[in-house]
């Protein structure tokens, strides 16, 4: 009875304790989660707004007052306010005319400071665009009067005065334009240069934004051209954030740009304008491979491309500051001739570079990466093989001798088969679910170009978390479900009891098994980058250099340790490759930063031309790919459960914010284009008096609108047509984005009277007097068969048009094309009552007069 009782109150004690124990493991592993979990979070917040914060920062703005050889933001902004108020500056423009005026006259006032012995030469080259209209570049040369050598090496600063429709051009590129007029100042000003070695040349290039004309008329035909080595383009979209080098003939150049006080640059840079199809001056100039040149600007966030918007009050305090000092720097160690010597400018052997944090520019040939990389590969086989190898002959000389319960040499009957076994399924588990964890992002991105494709315009760190969520999601996942097979493999495999498996089995070390296998995939890695010999896979360097290391570390004291339990045993295994990840995490989210803050205001745009899925996929690359690189550390956590439920709540979190939230906004908008075309006929009979006069006998007006991100227009038009009491007539939408309507708002006549005369003696000629609308762009055109001229084409602007024909006399009937294009919001009612009635809405605007286009038919019956 006394053991019955001794027993029966035995069993709940043991059974107490067990629940204590288990209890206490539990709140012990929660603890390691929520540090862990703690860790990370601080990691990111470091690596985000931290990395954010020193990477973007600008210098103090250097006042007017300065001297005159320092560069002045506020000097530099005064050209830009004066340059500004002409309103629009498309070629062939009044307020392309009048900019270039002011230009000329800066120039003049700044080289009328000189009291050295230097030299400006003002040149003004004439060219004819595709249009036949006559524009100019400007150009003006820097040399020392007293050295009478020809042929004498230059460098040339370049940029375009030329905006496009309805903007002034404050960013694109007036910025480019105030910055190398303020240069200009600097370099006369400054003692220490007097250009006797090499001469410098401005370049403000006109019709830039149409096909790139000025340029091309410069390396075509300009004098100056065969002795330009070294060149610099300025090109902007948007001027709220600092300017970074975008790209460079040779790769060797970045040595000479290093020198600068925040240089700013990335080779995976390189490719964005090739990506987005992207061209400017740059790519004229670089047809030469004879010359080595460098194309900066402010590409961040241009979200004001071409509209409206791109004004001054948008700019950012500093930024302008910033981009002239460093090109400051490297302008007068080109002038100087401190630069280095590039030997072999077809980059042979390419450099990798990229900024740390915009104090630094890391710079190391791609041979050397690929170096490091095979070193890197040859350490891990060779030390995963020994460590396996020593490992096995000692614990068999020792007869066993490892009675850690942790040790696979105490627990199991085939312990080298259960460790290359493990390693497998560590192996292919990452693998398979870094490939599952990109395959839910994809879905993801897939699900939104249905639903709600621009849920991340305008807000680039909400890309990262909105992509890089459901990567993390798809990886613990499917990580979880291999560690489950594991155990059940190990089960099977173990000499103790079922029992005993169950209770004891995660205690078991497999450290070494998950360390190699995160080496392997990083080695993956590098021998994809090996065999692509590309600059552009240079981040995969960047963490196998620190990370690789680390567990090569792990790998040799776990080995030395023998399966011991050490101090800080969870803050290697766990905390430690957090921590050591830190710096390639601070480096791929400010990479990732960049890249998207570049993609998405230019790939949003493109949402009208079929871009909404491949838009979306783009932007999730973006984020995706480098994500994959930190997937493997999170192996180290057993916590999957835990983990994979705190992920779920913030991606949904991000999710509902992304639903709700208007990506549109002030500094964010939705733009469109409209096309306001007038087509009119005018008919004449010939008589036998002198002069007749052509009657209209049609006129229609119709309005095309095209959204750019893939905005439905109907309901739009609608409440615009409620809002202004206007009815659209004859309303027809070709798709989502593109409507098609009749002009009822009155549109005035840009023909309005048409008088012929005929030639006395010759009833074959005839001289047509056109009044017009004033325009700078008129073109008259005709059949092959009519002798056509236009006796005042070069008076720009006019009101008038004459023309003298010569008809063949056997023509009965012949017509004449008038086409007049203007780039004043103003002559456009509708475009008025657009942007007054419908503000959330932007115009955005081309490189020539499109919007509004006035075609005439001239058909005279003989």
């Amino acid at each position: 009875m006394n053991e019955i009782v001794e027993e029966t109150v035995f069993i709940p004690q043991v059974s107490y304790t067990n629940q204590i124990h288990r209890q206490s493991h539990n709140n012990q592993h929660l603890k390691e989660f929520i540090l862990w979990f703690v860790l990370l979070i601080c990691l990111l917040l470091l690596a985000g707004p931290f990395a954010h914060h020193l990477s973007y920062s600008v210098p103090t703005v250097k006042t007017r007052t300065s001297a005159r050889h320092i560069f002045s933001e506020e000097r530099a902004l005064d050209y830009l306010s004066n340059l500004t108020q002409y309103g629009s500056r498309v070629s062939n423009t009044r307020g392309n005319f009048d900019a270039r005026d002011y230009l000329i006259l800066q120039i003049k006032r700044i080289c009328s400071m000189n009291k050295r012995h230097i030299q400006c030469e003002l040149d003004l080259q004439n060219f004819t665009n595709y249009k036949h209209n006559q524009l100019q570049n400007i150009l003006v040369r820097v040399s020392n009067t007293t050295n009478k050598f020809q042929n004498i090496p230059s460098l040339m600063l370049s940029a375009h005065y030329d905006s496009v429709e309805f903007s002034s051009g404050a960013a694109d590129d007036g910025s480019g334009i105030v910055i190398l007029l303020e240069l200009l100042s600097n370099l006369i000003n400054d003692l220490t240069i007097n250009f006797s070695n090499v001469h410098l040349i401005i370049l403000f290039t006109n019709a830039e934004e149409t096909r790139l004309e000025g340029s091309k008329a410069f390396i075509a035909n300009h004098r100056w051209r065969f002795n330009v080595r070294h060149f610099l383009n300025v090109d902007s979209s948007n001027c709220n954030e600092v300017a970074n080098l975008l790209r460079t003939t040779s790769s060797q150049l970045v040595i000479d740009y290093s020198r600068v006080a925040r240089p700013r640059a990335n080779v995976i840079l390189q490719k964005i304008p090739r990506w987005l199809r992207f061209r400017s001056d740059y790519d004229i100039f670089n047809l030469s491979y004879s010359r080595l040149g460098y194309d900066f600007g402010y590409f961040l966030d241009g979200y004001t491309y071409h509209t409206s918007l791109d004004q001054l009050s948008t700019f950012k305090q500093g930024v302008i500051q910033d981009l002239g000092d460093n090109l400051a720097i490297l302008i007068r160690n080109i002038l100087l001739e401190h630069n280095q010597q590039i030997n072999d400018i077809n980059d042979a052997d390419p450099l990798i570079y990229f900024d740390i944090l915009s104090r630094y520019l890391m710079i190391y040939k791609l041979s050397t990466s690929i170096l490091i990389q095979k070193i890197l590969i040859i350490l891990i086989i060779i030390i995963g093989i020994i460590r396996i190898i020593f490992d096995h002959i000692y614990h068999r000389k020792q007869n066993f001798s490892c009675n850690d319960l942790h040790c696979i040499y105490f627990r199991f009957k085939y312990p080298l088969i259960i460790r290359i076994i493990s390693i497998m399924i560590y192996s292919i588990s990452n693998i398979l679910s870094m490939i599952v964890g990109l395959v839910f992002s994809l879905i993801l991105a897939w699900i939104l170009s249905k639903t709600q494709p621009t849920s991340w315009h305008g807000n680039s760190t909400l890309a990262i978390f909105l992509f890089s969520l459901p990567c993390l999601i798809g990886f613990i996942i499917f990580r979880y479900l291999f560690d489950l097979l594991h155990r059940c493999i190990l089960r099977k495999c173990s000499q103790k009891s079922s029992e005993y498996n169950t209770k004891h089995l995660n205690k078991i070390h497999f450290d070494f098994e998950q360390n190699i296998s995160v080496l392997i995939i990083y080695s993956l890695l590098m021998i994809i980058s090996i065999y692509s010999n590309s600059q552009y896979f240079y981040i995969i360097l960047i963490w196998s250099i620190f990370i690789c290391p680390l567990y090569l570390i792990l790998i040799i004291t776990e080995f030395i340790l023998h399966w011991k339990q050490i101090f800080g045993k969870d803050f290697h295994q766990l905390y430690l490759p957090l921590l050591i990840s830190f710096f390639p995490l601070i480096h791929t989210i400010e990479i990732v930063n960049r890249l998207l803050r570049i993609f998405i205001p230019m790939v949003t745009p493109l949402f009208s031309f079929g871009w909404i899925l491949r838009g979306n996929l783009i932007i999730c690359s973006i984020v995706v790919i480098p994500t994959l690189f930190f997937l493997p550390i999170l192996q180290q956590t057993k916590q999957f459960i835990r983990l994979l439920i705190t992920l779920l709540v913030i991606f949904f979190i991000v999710l509902i914010i992304c639903c709700i939230r208007q990506p549109f906004t002030k500094n964010h908008p939705n733009t469109f284009y409209a096309e306001h075309i007038s087509k009119s006929i005018y008919n004449a009979e010939t008589s036998m008096n002198n002069s007749f006069n052509a009657l209209l006998i049609s006129q229609q007006s119709t309005i095309t609108v095209n959204t750019y991100h893939g905005l439905v227009l109907s309901p739009i038009l609608d409440q615009l047509s409620i809002k202004s009491g206007h009815k659209l007539y004859n309303k027809t939408c070709f798709s989502s984005t593109n409507c098609t309507f009749d002009d009822s708002f009155n549109r005035q006549l840009a023909v309005e009277h048409i008088q012929i005369e005929s030639m006395k003696n010759n009833y074959s000629d005839y001289r047509i007097r056109i009044q017009h609308v004033l325009s700078y762009d008129i073109r008259i055109s005709s059949l092959g068969y009519i002798g056509l001229t236009v006796q005042n084409q070069f008076d720009i602007p006019r009101k008038e048009t004459i023309i003298d024909i010569n008809v063949y006399p056997t023509i009965s009937r012949f017509e004449i094309d008038i086409k007049i294009q203007r780039c004043d919001i103003n002559d456009s009612p509708f475009l008025l009552l657009f942007t007054r009635l419908m503000p959330n809405i932007i115009l955005k605007g081309e490189g020539s007069c499109k919007a509004i286009d006035d075609d005439t038919t001239l058909i005279i019956n003989r």
